[in-house]
Formats: C-alpha cells, structure tokens, sequence
C-alpha cells in the first residue's frame, strides 16, 4: 500500500512549471493500471468501453479533424497548380470579328520569407498533439468512471444480500414479538416497534435493488449501449485492487490533460508567430503556360505569351489596424494557454496529495469495518450458543443477526470507498500503477 512518506517524498517542493517537459508518446499515456485489476468481469467492461465509448469516439473524430488541418496547413507550403480555358469573341468595330481561344496552365507558389506558413504547420501539429492528449484523457475518464460505475455495482449487490438479510431477520423478529403480544409476553408499543423496523428493513432492500438496476444502466451508458448491461454474479467481494509501491512526480507530469495544454500552449506560440509574419510582406511566383494576364502582354510587348514567370511582392501599407489586432489576439490567446498550463499542473499535483490522503482514510475505514463485522459474527456464534441453551430467546437472536447484517451493509459501503480513492489516485497519478 503506498504511504504518505512515499508521495510526500515524490512531490516534495513547488512544481516548476517556467520549462514545460516534452511529451512522452501516446502510447505511453494508455492507462495502464487497469489490466492489473484481479477482476475478469471488471477487465471484459473496460475492454468494452474502449471500444463502445461514445466519448471515446468523440476525442478520436476531433483528432482525425486536427489530422486534415495539419494536411491542409502542409498544402500551403507546397506549389499550386491551376488550368483552366478561356474564350473571347470581340472586334474593334462592326464590320469585322474576331475569336480567340486558350487553355492557361499556372503554378503557384509562395516563398514563406518570414515564417508564416512554418508557424501555421507548427500551431497545426501542436493542435494535432493536443487533440491526441486528448483522447488519451477520455479514454482514462472513460476507464475509470467504468471501473467506478462496475464498483457502484458490486457495492448495490453486496447492500442488497445484506439488507435481504436484515429484512428477513426483521420478519422474523416481527412475528416473534406478534407471538408473544399474543401470549401477553409483550405490549403493543413492542409490536409496533417491530413493524417500524421491518417496514424500514424493506425501504433499504429495496434501495439497495434499484442501486443495482442504476449501476447496471450506468455501466450500459458507458458502454455504448442502448440499453443496461446484464447483471453479472455477484461472488462476494467489491474490488481487488494491487498494491502501489510508489507514486513518482513524473507519473503527475505525465498525465494526459497536462500533455495536451502543453500542446496547446506550444500552438498559441506558433500562432504568435504567424500572427507577426502575417504583417510582413508576401513574395510569391507564378509561372504560366499557355496564356496570360493582359497586364503582362503590355509589360512584355507582345500580343501573346506561351509561357511567362513572374515574381510578385505585396504588402498591405493600411489594413485600418487588423494586424495589430490579431497580433495581439494571439498575444493573448498565449497567455490563456500558459495559464491554462501552469493551473492544470497545479491541480495535477493537489489532486494527487488529495486522493492520497483519501486513500489513507478509506483503507482505515475499510479495516475497522472488517474489525466490526467479525466482532458482530463472533457475538452473533456466542448467541446462537446461548440461544441453543436456553439463555437468550429468538427475538434476541434476530436482532444479533441484524446487526450481522447491518455490519456487512457498511463493509460494503467501505470497501466501495477505498476503491473508488484508489481509482481517484490512480486517475491523478496519469493512469500509472
């Protein structure tokens, strides 16, 4: 089990977030921790989710959509190639016409002087990084509220044979007071009492069966399906989970989402840049077969060209501020995602103290309650002892039954709470184990 010395050791000091690390690989972001969950039905719905997950499929559209702006950002690098056909009729007077026709052939391209197609490559594949982060955090989010939801489950059946239990105790108990009401051996108030907690033994059994039928919707919706999966056996026990040996601050700075706004923040800078080159001037060449722009045949001196190449440079002496304006958009645009970076490393490393210091408390919670529920069989066996010699009547019996019940209903509850804290940590930690 992983201590706070461990990661107290691990995140000692403020996280330095002035250098951005550089990104690991996707591959290496694939959340790792859950193949090593010692549960096949939990392992068969997580493999079910990745595949089924409308999330999921929603960050990996939103990547195939960065992939063509990274395409279409490429294109403007490279040369243009146009052909078209021209036709004219005309004549200088009435009396006489005259016809022309050609097929025009161009290529076009521009020299990036300043670096504003560069940077339009560069902020694209950053966009296409981010994009890529991305899905890596859906596909943890999807992970981890699956194994959650399968965790709501487990704990809805385990609550559901307990409160079956202390329903049927609580009838049992109700019908022993009714029996000794009717032998005089008990008042009315006692009758009443016995019906109140039957009544209330029956709202919990209940509860504890709708809990299963929203886990099973639950687990159905992330998924992909339409409907709710099937209930799978319950065997007894909420969640194996392995032992943490250690939580090393690159598995915080690793995380996925921290990846992306690195990614994103890197596009800012590109479109900083490409924000400046775009008020510079732009140099372009063309070359041309088969035509031409009237303009040239003036230029050239000649009726008409078979082929021409022309360099052309522009820039824009008055754009009423436009420039100006985008430049600092951009500016701007910068420093929200340096922000937006420093926050999600800042909250990266609070998460992981947080769901440390939860999964402390959850696994001390958890052990009491396992002391409290073997303290409740022993006395429930002693009973029975006492019962069997005559010592203690049946409706003592009950009532030490109920309490059996009632101490496995809170195992459960604690158990669920100390894997849903160690999912919490590893979903903090970037999905390492």
């Amino acid at each position: 089990m992983i201590t706070a010395a461990v990661l107290a050791l691990a995140l000692s000091g403020a996280p330095d977030t002035s250098r951005a690390p550089a990104p690991p690989p996707v591959a290496a972001l694939t959340p790792a921790w859950w193949p090593q969950l010692d549960d096949p039905v939990l392992r068969d719905l997580l493999t079910r989710a990745s595949q089924g997950s409308l999330d999921l499929k929603i960050a990996v559209a939103r990547l195939e959509r960065a992939g063509a702006d990274v395409d279409l950002a490429r294109a403007g690098q490279r040369p243009h190639a146009t052909v078209g056909a021209d036709a004219a009729i005309g004549a200088a007077n009435f009396s006489s016409v005259h016809k022309g026709a050609g097929v025009p052939a161009s290529v076009g391209y521009e020299v990036d002087l300043f670096g504003r197609l560069k940077a339009s490559l560069a902020a694209a594949r950053s966009d296409q990084a981010a994009a890529q982060a991305d899905v890596e955090v859906a596909r943890q989010l999807v992970m981890a509220e699956t194994a959650k939801a399968y965790v709501d489950l487990r704990e809805a059946q385990a609550k559901r044979a307990a409160t079956e239990g202390a329903l049927a105790a609580a009838r049992r108990n109700e019908e022993l007071i009714s029996k000794r009401r009717a032998e005089g051996d008990a008042l009315g108030d006692d009758v009443q009492a016995a019906h109140r907690d039957a009544r209330a033994a029956l709202v919990e059994s209940d509860t504890a069966r709708r809990g299963v039928e929203s886990a099973c919707i639950r687990l159905g919706q992330l998924l992909g399906q339409d409907g709710p999966i099937d209930e799978p056996a319950f065997g007894g026990a909420i969640l194996t989970t392995p032992a943490l040996e250690g939580l090393p601050s690159e598995a915080v700075l690793g995380r996925p989402d921290i990846q992306a706004a690195q990614a994103r923040l890197q596009a800012a800078d590109a479109r900083r840049a490409e924000a400046v080159a775009a008020t510079r001037p732009r140099f372009t060449l063309t070359g041309s077969l088969g035509g031409g722009e009237p303009d040239l045949f003036y230029l050239l001196d000649v009726r008409a060209l078979a082929w021409s190449v022309v360099g052309g440079l522009t820039h824009e002496l008055y754009d009423g501020g436009a420039g100006k304006a985008r430049k600092r958009g951009a500016t701007a645009d910068a420093t929200l995602a340096e922000l937006a970076y420093r926050k999600a490393v800042g909250d990266a490393w609070a998460q992981a103290r947080l769901a440390l210091g939860a999964l402390d408390q959850a696994t001390i919670a958890e052990s009491l309650a396992r002391e409290t529920l073997a303290q409740a069989e022993r006395t429930r066996a002693l009973g029975q002892t006492r019962h069997g010699e005559g010592e203690i009547d049946g409706a003592a019996l009950t009532r030490l039954d109920a309490a059996v019940s009632a101490a496995r209903a809170a195992l459960a509850d604690a158990s669920a709470a100390r894997a849903r804290a160690y999912l919490d940590l590893i979903l903090a930690a970037g999905g390492r184990a």
